[in-house]
């Protein structure tokens, strides 16, 4: 659920967001690694950026063996080292902030973040840079989150020092060159124009402001608001955060660790003092979800056989790690009964998608959806066998071969899930400001062998009332709603 093309964690961004997130990380891994000699680099601009900072504190987090380290500037720093890869680094730098800028009156205040590589540095352009920085396994991209930017990037042990330059540069002389503004607009006009080419397209355009009545925090806004937008005015809603918000950085893979804290005291340490925590931003978490349960219809423009059915309950935070562990249980029990009860009802290889969401971000907030997409001619058979499962699930324990089949591969995946960097880099970037993640993770496998049948059926009752969904049909332009 809003998980299509460019919806990053329930707000939609037409470039940048997850789908920029999920691109510098795939980028990242198709790098091939290489070892360079030295970390200076003829040309680049930024080396020194004032006394090294030093460290103010230095734990051995217990669980994981984690090593966490405070700069006297308020820079947080953790690394893992591993010896899953040779010569394999991945550094992620969290800043506070993210799309928490975002508010009623300046919904759009972080929509070009992901273009800020576009403007280069003071010092640099894009293109200066790529020739300074060729050879060398460096990234340079930047998202915004939910309550944070992101920058992550595969390095080496060589260039990680480099990479924290880079880091603190963006954060201390962005560019803000007006091509970054002018390959905006180009994707901006891109997407409008294809935004309902597809059932798919159309329906991740219009989901976010059908499940937040129209809050401009969560919905699509009109083209021209977007055109409208400048790296001027990008700089003057960042400026803050950039210069004094919180900072925590992860480093995981082939390190020496006290070499690693020695960089980093030369780079991100060696910068102002910055804010000591990240910002709660307790009124800014407030989402709510829509009253209203009429079925919406969205239309697209691409083939006339092509339809979409989407279903939506609201549900719960995530500060519950059982509730969300049965949530997810039974998102994979109504995948594995929705493609079972499609295909013996109508006979075709319809594979729904099916999402539980419940968010660490939105103040008690979580959604639980299914999608389906199908023929036009099988919608309403479809509706019908969408509430069948539901209805099934809310009235009885489902079978134990059934849970078996859910369950077992969310505890392989447990088993396999620390075997990478990229893996570990999911719990050492917050360490020390989220360290419950750590022990609710370690947690996650027993609890899951825990659950039961009933405790599915539970879920079922509790959120997936069929009188509680929010249905959106998607169908194409001029093909009248199907009739039961």
């Amino acid at each position: 659920l809003e998980r299509p093309l460019i919806r990053f964690q329930g707000r939609m961004m037409p470039i940048g967001g997850e789908a920029a997130l999920r691109e510098a990380w795939d980028d990242a891994m198709d790098k091939p690694l290489g070892k360079a000699d030295a970390v200076e680099v003829a040309g680049f601009g930024y080396e020194n950026f004032g006394e090294p900072g030093s460290v103010a504190g230095d734990t051995r987090e217990p669980l994981l063996g984690i090593r966490e380290v405070r700069f006297a500037n308020g820079v947080r720093l953790n690394i893992k080292r591993t010896e899953l890869e040779k010569d394999g680094v991945f550094v992620q730098m969290t800043l506070d902030g993210g799309d928490m800028l975002a508010t009623r009156d300046n919904p759009l205040a972080t929509q070009m973040v992901s273009m800020l590589p576009s403007g280069g540095l003071g010092k640099h352009s894009q293109d200066e840079l790529q020739s300074i920085l060729a050879g060398r396994i460096v990234g340079t991209g930047i998202t915004s989150g939910t309550d944070s930017f992101v920058s992550l990037a595969q390095t080496t042990p060589a260039d990680l020092e480099l990479q924290l330059r880079l880091f603190a540069a963006m954060l201390g002389d962005p560019g803000y060159r007006k091509i970054g503004e002018t390959r905006y607009r180009l994707n901006i006009n891109n997407y409008f124009n294809r935004r309902r080419a597809t059932p798919g397209a159309a329906l991740a355009s219009e989901i976010g402001g059908i499940l937040s009545d129209d809050n401009p925090r969560f919905s699509l806004g009109k083209v021209e608001d977007y055109r409208k937008l400048t790296f001027d005015k990008l700089k003057h809603d960042l400026a803050d955060r950039f210069a004094h918000g919180a900072i925590e950085l992860g480093v995981v893979g082939d390190v020496d660790e006290d070499e690693v804290i020695a960089q980093v005291s030369r780079t991100l340490g060696a910068l102002p003092p910055r804010e000591p925590e990240f910002r709660p931003y307790i009124e800014q978490r407030i989402r709510l979800f829509t009253a209203k349960r009429d079925q919406r219809i969205v239309r697209h423009t691409g083939p006339k056989d092509q339809a979409l059915i989407q279903l939506v309950w609201p549900t719960r935070g995530d500060d519950d790690p059982v509730e969300t562990l049965m949530l997810r249980l039974l998102e994979r029990i109504v995948r594995l009964e929705m493609t079972d009860i499609l295909r013996e009802r109508l006979g075709k290889a319809y594979s729904p998608s099916v999402s539980s969401a419940p968010s660490r971000y939105w103040l008690g907030y979580g959604t639980f959806g299914i999608a389906a997409s199908v023929d036009v001619r099988d919608v309403t058979a479809t509706q019908a066998a969408i509430m069948h499962a539901i209805a099934g699930l809310r009235a009885a324990p489902i079978a134990a071969d059934m849970l078996q089949r859910a369950r077992e591969p969310m505890i392989e995946a447990w088993d396999n899930a620390l075997k990478s960097n990229a893996s570990w880099l999911s719990l050492v970037d917050r360490a020390q400001t989220e360290p419950e993640r750590i022990e609710r993770y370690l947690k996650e496998k027993e609890r899951l062998q825990a659950l039961t049948a009933l405790d599915v059926q539970a879920m079922a009752r509790r959120y997936l009332d069929p009188a509680g969904a929010v249905e959106i049909l998607v169908l194409p332009e001029g093909v009248d709603v199907p009739k039961e």
